[in-house]
């Protein structure tokens, strides 16, 4: 398959879902998305409970429909129904540029989810994903404590070339009987050892196996944090001239795609809370400075709902995600030096803390959070159709309620 250039959505959990993914192509460029990490047992046990030979066909648990999700009073759902749920929730337009991304530690878990990945979309999408890719740079003390991602790495990095070269395998067996190949790749940081390093371990994923490398231009103690190291990037791209590199770290807008782009000669860009935070932001038709005012904001939440609505995520948290970095600058400004966070008498605390209250779950419950930020706000231009009946009756109370109307309908 041929690698598209441009702007990546990068894997996420609780981030990159359905939805996600198709607001990212309709309304932010994106070229290329990711599922959410999948760990390689839950992707197997999926397929087990799918295509078992002792299942008849009633006994299936393919968890297309969104009532069949239990999820608890915190939002939390069993994680084999969760991934179930991600593999299975698609459209015709997913599949052919969806990357789905495993971790895992084990070359032979790896191989077998990767199997199990390509046979539920064959069987149920009758196509295959556009890749598959392992998560070798995740920093977060899960990938610590089950030992994949960047600790795999700095742990065993001949355990972890093995890992794709299983996954290599899998897709090549797999895919010896059907026309379409997905690709490999794998999604990295920069070593601690320096670009020397990076540079070695690239060389050897590519002798593995993988078609295609993200590297994330930040080293794992600095997760998130900090400038992006664009020099190391633009050397790991120059020392690798047959392996097509997609950086990542710190992308905000489409102005830092292009110079990115520019200055490291990178063969794309990948996104993740840049996305988040403003998907419209890399929309190159669009000037920036018309969709940073904290009225905008609605706007862009009320896209992602719509498509929520159509493509429901597993859980609300899902949604509560995507909103709370949406109006983080607006209702948590970090740069106003007269805002208190511990002032209830702030209506920007108040609508913070309401947010992320359990009781908030269904798609119109968000539509009457965001009524209720207009109203508080007095911001009432553009105000999306969607929203525009609620905003003169709305209240914190009618919000709450209307989580109960929408239980006795389900």
């Amino acid at each position: 398959m041929r690698l598209p250039k441009g702007v990546y959505l990068s894997p996420m959990v609780r981030g990159s879902e359905l939805a996600m993914r198709e607001l990212a192509r309709k309304h932010g460029n994106a070229s290329l998305a990711y599922s959410p990490m999948l760990r390689d047992h839950d992707v197997i046990s999926v397929h087990q409970l799918n295509f078992s030979k002792d299942n008849e066909p009633d006994q299936q648990h393919r968890f297309q429909s969104f009532k069949e999700l239990k999820i608890d009073k915190a939002g939390r759902t069993d994680s084999v129904e969760e991934t179930a749920y991600l593999l299975h929730e698609t459209s015709s337009t997913d599949t052919s540029n969806l990357v789905v991304q495993l971790c895992g530690s084990s070359p032979q878990s790896l191989g077998e989810a990767t199997s199990a990945v390509l046979d539920i979309y064959h069987k149920n999408c009758a196509t295959l994903p556009f890749g598959i890719d392992l998560n070798l740079g995740c920093p977060q003390e899960c990938a610590k404590r089950e030992g994949f991602g960047a600790f795999l790495v700095e742990k065993d990095i001949d355990a972890t070339i093995s890992c794709i070269g299983s996954m290599r395998q899998a897709i090549d067996v797999y895919c010896s009987r059907i026309t379409t190949k997905p690709t490999l790749s794998a999604k990295i940081r920069v070593l601690d050892g320096g670009v020397d390093d990076t540079i070695v371990f690239a060389k050897k994923l590519k002798s593995a196996g993988i078609d295609f490398l993200a590297v994330h231009c930040r080293r794992r103690q600095e997760k998130h944090n900090g400038e992006p190291d664009w020099d190391a990037g633009r050397e790991i791209v120059a020392a690798l001239p047959d392996l097509p590199v997609v950086l990542n770290g710190g992308i905000s807008c489409f102005n830092d795609v292009t110079l990115v782009t520019e200055r490291t000669n990178c063969h794309g860009v990948m996104v993740a809370t840049g996305y988040l935070s403003n998907h419209q932001a890399f929309n190159s038709t669009i000037q920036s400075e018309t969709i940073t005012e904290p009225k905008s904001a609605v706007e862009l939440a009320s896209q992602y709902l719509d498509f929520a609505e159509i493509y429901p995520p597993p859980s609300y948290l899902y949604i509560q995600k995507h909103l709370r970095w949406i109006f983080r600058s607006s209702l948590q400004p970090e740069n106003d030096p007269s805002f208190n966070a511990t002032d209830w008498k702030d209506w920007r605390v108040k609508m913070w803390s309401f947010l992320v209250r359990p009781y908030l779950r269904s798609v119109e419950q968000f539509r009457g959070f965001l009524a209720l930020y207009v109203q508080q706000s007095g911001n009432e231009d553009r105000v999306p159709d969607s929203i525009l009946r609620l905003v003169s009756d709305v209240t914190f109370g009618s919000v709450k309620k209307a989580g109960k109307r929408t239980a006795r309908e389900m």
